[in-house]
């Protein structure tokens, strides 16, 4: 499936930061994933995260997420805390077809507040702009989410505008802020 856009360099995971390794998801980690997910105090913030959310939903989500990242058109990344090895949330990246991409994220209640999220944004905002050569990265979130928002601030994104989106897990529109960032204009050196 062709966006108008050849990457610069294949994208081959994982990728490493101070405190994470972003990895394709596994089917062990479905288990896990659950667990974290199937938190209220998580699922609630998002629009794509069902509630209940049980561990065979969240094998089939890894199956599914397996085949996007093979198609390079969505990047859907395991937050593995390098110091522990424990998988702590999951963060993606969708190819949208206009040179944009759109990053999601959650982190799991026990290590919320840490930072992995910021860090875990940043990681892939950089991918997207170095690797698949994307100009523009936009995120969404609830208003009142401000700790997610301040993960968008803190990764150099600006508040665009309010929008509103269908939630298919939820079955109702959320009202949301829009953030984006763009791609650094290069510099010619003459």
């Amino acid at each position: 499936m062709s966006f108008g856009r050849k990457p610069k360099l294949p994208y081959r995971p994982p990728l490493r930061s101070d405190n994470l390794v972003l990895r394709p998801l596994e089917r062990t980690d479905a288990k896990v994933v659950a667990e974290l997910a199937g938190d209220w105090e998580v699922a609630r913030w998002t629009s794509d995260i069902p509630h209940p959310y049980d561990t065979k939903m969240a094998r089939e989500f890894i199956d599914w997420s397996q085949g996007e990242l093979a198609s390079q058109r969505r990047f859907i990344l395991a937050m593995v805390a390098r110091a522990s090895g424990e998988l702590v949330g999951i963060i993606s990246l969708t190819c949208n077809g206009a040179e944009e991409g759109e990053i999601g994220y959650w982190v799991g209640r026990p290590y919320q507040g840490r930072g992995f999220a910021g860090e875990a944004a940043a990681a892939v905002i950089a991918m997207a702009f170095d690797a698949l050569s994307l100009r523009r990265v936009v995120a969404a979130c609830r208003p009142d989410n401000e700790p997610s928002w301040r993960v968008m601030e803190g990764c150099g994104m600006a508040y665009v505008e309010a929008i509103q989106r269908w939630s298919v897990a939820r079955r109702e529109t959320f009202d949301l802020s829009l953030y984006a960032i763009d791609r650094p204009i290069e510099e010619n050196s003459e």
